[in-house]
């Protein structure tokens, strides 16, 4: 055997090695490992990870919304366009959320893909973090067809379908809290400058467009068709759509 070939397979050997080597690495080393270089707000907390690369299981929270057990379970490593691709499939449940997707990373690209996003969110965890607003929702919250694609410096792609099974909502606004009655509702993803945006829709006809800023700014254009489904005063009479803000994080 010539001197290229026992090269190809002393290298192929190591490498099998190595993935094998992270593939039972704990995953809370792993963790300690890439925490130091991830930019997590102030506001998430994170339990330290159970199991291993391969599979495993940890807790994380954002501020009053309720815990999620977020779980994997990796595929083997597998080539795509002559890159090495680790893909696991990832579930994230809670008392009233449970989403699951495929996570893929590329090791020669610098972001994370997840597909395949689906699952539901009820009002129950939604009011966890709404109430602090003074806001109140309920119904179901449903999502298909999911899919995102993040950088270390911006969302790259995002998409998905959206249905809200409609009822009851309270708003805390200038003149206190207002009530309203909508019926079920629909809505796409998509991206503004970076930032997740929402078009929200009834039988196909635009409603609002709600955008969630980089800079923790929540701003939100609501068209006349939406103030009149739910039965505000005067919105008849309106013409162009009204502008909201509020700082939420």
């Amino acid at each position: 055997m010539g001197l290229i070939r026992w090269g190809m397979v002393v290298l192929a050997t190591l490498s099998v090695a190595l993935i094998a080597t992270v593939w039972f690495l704990p995953a809370s080393l792993i963790w300690r490992l890439i925490e130091p270089n991830l930019s997590l707000d102030q506001d998430v907390r994170v339990a330290l990870p159970r199991g291993s690369w391969r599979q495993g299981h940890m807790l994380v929270q954002f501020r009053g919304f309720p815990p999620s057990r977020v779980s994997w379970q990796a595929d083997w490593p597998s080539f795509i366009d002559d890159s090495l691709a680790l893909t696991q499939t990832v579930s994230l449940a809670g008392s009233g959320h449970q989403i699951t997707g495929t996570l893929q990373l590329l090791l020669n690209q610098e972001a994370v893909l997840i597909e395949q996003l689906s699952g539901e969110v009820r009002s129950s965890d939604i009011n966890q973090l709404a109430g602090a607003y003074g806001h109140h929702f309920s119904g179901l919250v449903t999502l298909k067809n999911g899919y995102v694609t993040i950088s270390a410096q911006c969302v790259n792609a995002l998409a998905g379908d959206l249905s809200w099974s409609g009822g009851p909502v309270s708003l805390n606004g200038f003149n206190g809290v207002a009530h309203y009655q909508l019926p079920p509702l629909q809505a796409n993803l998509d991206l503004e400058n970076c930032s997740p945006a929402l078009n929200l829709t009834r039988d196909g006809a635009p409603l609002a467009r709600l955008v969630l800023g980089l800079d923790g700014w929540f701003r939100a254009q609501l068209q006349p068709r939406l103030l009149i489904l739910a039965q505000v005063p005067g919105a008849a009479q309106l013409t162009d759509p009204l502008l909201f803000e509020e700082k939420i994080l």
